[in-house]
């Protein structure tokens, strides 16, 4: 297998088998002794401080590296402590984050020009979002209801403004990625424009070898931010307020998190059961996933480990049908499981059109050598082609707008006694299938949201593969392509911040500025009323200067140490117990 051509275009995911293309690209930005050692010879000059010197960039960045050098340039002895010392040094280079390493080393690299980079960023400014979900929801009741203007008339509610923070629409778009990710290989093998015959030995060895790893690469992460947060627990840095209390500062849901156990062995034997509810109960033998506590953020992953290998089956089921066959009925299948509740598995499958028409895209794409002006003939009016791109762009603007427009129909849709006024959604509810569940009145959400949220990420989703500008100043810059890196260790590990060191800020904020007093009753802090202004402020300014940086410094440690080890431990892993191709 020419795993070099295979994988030149494979959306560097996280979350997904096909990664390859994503480490080779972090090699050479993962923090390391040795990288930073080898720019010393030129950066690390010492500089004379003369009167009136003001240090820069670059000055700092020599300084540090200087300090690094010294640490990593003492000759290595043989004894403990020695090697105590060094193994300190190296876990705290490793602490660092990778892109402040890049910054200091001068490594750092320009967003990349992959056909499919743009998912990388579609996929990590959803993560953000689902962050913000979660961590805003935590102090509001009221985010998750449309806009009515009576009721509720925060601007944060207003349609596309919500998608700041609307998470359950990112899970649609994170479905899409994955079905993309999963079966662009498999397009690829079954894409035969001049023969009829099929390289079957190829496409089972990759549909073989994504079914028995997938399991293992959705949950081996999952596994590490159980065992991190049984620590936590043990620990009792998620006892910011007593278990199975709703404390009046948090204004808004509370999230289930594990009790602390009387010891580290009883936690961590109530881990390994949790997890096991987690990776098998629900999984494979559709329990509730009410059965498990320690990360319920993680309830999608049980829902893309089934709908992969229901993916895989399509997959393999449709291999040897015309390409044109396929590309028809793939939107007719979508179609069917959304309209009969089946969305996650139709997004997944909508992901695997996305892919055939990528194929297309690829094949057609224009030779890089110049064309023999000679011999070309305008078969089409210049007036003709200018109104043809109008139109498609046009065409796609609308898609987008009225994409992102769906994706904002509220979860709460339901609940509020004047839904009669909420910028139009309400004329979409009649219109929801049957098989969607309408909520009522006093009830936290509704089903209708699963349907038109799904609509909304398909139309963003094909809108967006056709438009190479908007991809590249949204979606391709350095930030945004990090999130995309980060994403799964992102989504593994914000849980962790937020019900730990979240709390903790907004908590000792209020302490200091007065707005909460102490409840000898209940043996709580409650919140003061008429103090919500100043709550509201500091849960913002908290969550910006200090829980989000540690989320992603603890994304990024995570991503590093654990995501990528164990992309290496599955490649290692196939080539000892399967057979070669």
């Amino acid at each position: 297998m020419q795993t070099s051509q295979i994988y030149t275009e494979v959306p560097t995911t996280d979350w997904d088998l096909e990664i390859l293309e994503t480490e080779n690209r972090a090699r050479g930005r993962r923090l390391s002794e040795d990288t930073l050692l080898a720019r010393s010879n030129s950066n690390a000059r010492d500089q004379e401080i003369l009167p009136g010197y003001r240090p820069n960039r670059q000055s700092y960045r020599s300084r540090i590296i200087r300090c690094l050098t010294r640490l990593g340039s003492i000759p290595r002895g043989s004894g403990v402590l020695d090697s105590v010392r060094q193994n300190l040094i190296d876990f705290l280079i490793f602490l660092i984050p990778s892109f402040v390493c890049s910054w200091f080393a001068g490594t750092s690299t320009k967003a990349t020009s992959s056909p499919t980079a743009w998912l990388d960023g579609l996929r990590g400014l959803a993560c953000v979002a689902v962050v913000i979900h979660h961590y805003a929801y935590g102090y509001s009741k009221t985010l998750h209801r449309p806009y009515d203007g009576e009721e509720n008339t925060n601007w944060l509610q207003l349609p596309i403004i919500k998608l700041i923070h609307h998470g359950p629409p990112m899970v649609k778009i994170f479905y899409i990625i994955s079905g993309f990710a999963l079966t662009v290989k498999a397009v690829r093998l079954t894409r035969i424009p001049s023969t009829t015959t099929l390289d079957g030995s190829a496409l089972i060895f990759n549909l073989s070898s994504s079914i028995w790893k997938r399991f293992l690469r959705l949950f081996l992460p999952c596994a590490a931010g159980f065992l991190l947060c049984c620590f936590m627990a043990s620990a009792g840095l998620f006892e910011v307020y007593p278990v199975d209390t709703h404390p009046k500062w948090i204004t808004g849901w509370i999230e289930r998190r594990p009790p602390m156990q009387s010891s580290l062995w009883a936690q961590l034997v109530y881990t390994f059961w949790d997890f096991y509810a987690f990776a098998f109960e629900v999984t494979f033998f559709g329990a509730s996933d009410s059965l498990y506590n320690t990360d319920i953020h993680l309830w999608t992953i049980p829902i893309e480990f089934r709908c992969s290998l229901q993916l895989f089956l399509i997959v393999a089921g449709g291999c040897l049908l015309r390409r044109w066959l396929r590309k028809l009925l793939l939107p007719i299948l979508c179609a069917f499981l959304l309209y009969n509740n089946v969305w996650g598995l139709s997004l997944f499958a909508f992901g695997y059109f996305l892919g055939e028409l990528h194929s297309d895209r690829v094949a057609a794409a224009p030779s890089p050598l110049p064309a023999n002006t000679d011999t070309m003939v305008n078969e089409k009016p210049e007036r003709f082609n200018r109104l043809k791109n109008i139109l498609r762009r046009v065409l796609l603007a609308a898609m987008v707008i009225t994409g992102l427009y769906l994706a904002s129909y509220p979860r709460g849709m339901m609940v509020s006694k004047k839904n009669q006024k909420t910028t139009g959604f309400q004329f979409l509810v009649p219109l929801t299938p049957p098989k969607y569940p309408i909520g009522g009145v006093n009830t936290r959400y509704d089903h209708t949201n699963d349907f038109w949220q799904s609509i909304g990420s398909i139309l963003i989703a094909w809108a967006l593969m056709y438009m190479p500008r908007a991809q590249r100043l949204f979606l391709c810059n350095s930030p945004v392509q990090y999130f995309g890196k980060i994403s799964f260790a992102l989504y593994v590990m914000h849980g962790h911040v937020h019900r730990s060191l979240g709390y903790w800020v907004v908590l000792t904020g209020s302490r200091l500025m007065g707005i909460v007093r102490w409840n000898s009753k209940t043996g709580q802090w409650d919140l003061i009323p008429d103090r919500g202004q100043t709550h509201s402020a500091i849960v913002v300014i908290g969550w910006v200067l200090v829980t989000f940086p540690v989320t992603i410094w603890w994304a990024d440690v995570f991503w590093r140490g654990v995501d990528m080890q164990s992309v290496r431990f599955l490649r290692w892993l196939e080539s000892k117990i399967t057979m070669k191709k």
